[in-house]
């Protein structure tokens, strides 16, 4: 039965990372960087637009003693390269699959935010056998208009110094590659035979889906996640409350979060 969960916790984040397990992998003319931990089911976990593996760091002690973690950085971000310069959706979810061929994975979870979502949805609907299940937050079906105006006014020199800091932590090859992201994300705004999605075509999606987004996202409105879960046929939604685009990152959040996703993957949801 789907689910609407709203919940509310305060809780405190206090987390150790195990060492680092970086490699390369070549796919589709790039090299994708990667790191791998635990043992278990794979669990693929895919960041957001400008971020690299990093940011799903405060969790990998946890979900590693459960699941085999694979954290890549998606084309062009951080350690990955990504010779064509282009960024689409598209792209990265077939580079996860031919990522995924590579350490000959056939099945998986997966764990992606905002364009990591996305890629997700691509993937979803390009095989629907390979996925076990997935969770997506903050991720859209179509790009709307007020985050194409937001995209459209995005240059170097409108970051903030925290937003450079940011960047520049998750992005080693420096300013040059913020640049060359931060212009793959302003044509963004002018794309649209990327995400380009109907309600009538998220049905092919099979495999259990949990959605997980702010109540408060300022570039993706409430109501596309809620369509959303109305189209995917297994799917539950978690509205956050007063949660931006980065929801669960939020203190508040962060472990309440680790409950509903292992809830969710030990298929508790049913």
């Amino acid at each position: 039965m789907k689910k609407i969960i709203l919940l509310s916790l305060f809780v405190l984040l206090q987390y150790e990372l195990p060492a680092q397990n970086g490699k390369y992998a070549n796919v589709n003319g790039a090299k994708i960087y990667y790191e791998t931990y635990g043992n278990g089911q794979p669990l693929v976990m895919l960041h957001a637009f400008s971020g690299s593996h990093k940011l799903w760091e405060q969790w990998i002690d946890t979900f590693s003693k459960e699941y085999k973690l694979i954290i890549p950085d998606l084309r062009g971000h951080g350690n990955s390269t990504n010779p064509s310069k282009i960024f689409r959706h598209k792209d990265v979810a077939q580079d996860i699959y031919a990522l995924m061929d590579n350490l000959e994975i056939s099945e998986f979870n997966a764990i992606g935010v905002s364009t990591g979502a996305m890629a997700l949805i691509h993937m979803a609907t390009m095989d629907s056998t390979r996925i076990i299940s997935m969770i997506m937050i903050s991720g859209v079906f179509y790009n709307p208009e007020q985050a194409r105006e937001f995209q459209k006014k995005r240059t170097f020199e409108s970051y903030s110094k925290e937003e450079l800091s940011w960047l520049r932590e998750h992005n080693p090859q420096g300013d040059d590659q913020i640049k060359i992201l931060t212009d793959q994300f302003r044509n963004l705004a002018f794309t649209y035979d990327d995400m380009n999605f109907t309600k009538p075509y998220l049905t092919q999606i099979k495999c259990p889906t949990l959605i997980i987004h702010g109540d408060n996202d300022a570039y993706f409105p409430i109501e596309i996640p809620v369509e959303m879960y109305r189209a995917i046929p297994n799917s539950s939604l978690w509205i956050v409350p007063n949660g931006g685009h980065f929801p669960i990152w939020q203190e508040l959040w962060s472990d309440q979060f680790v409950k509903v996703a292992k809830l969710f993957l030990a298929d508790k949801f049913r």
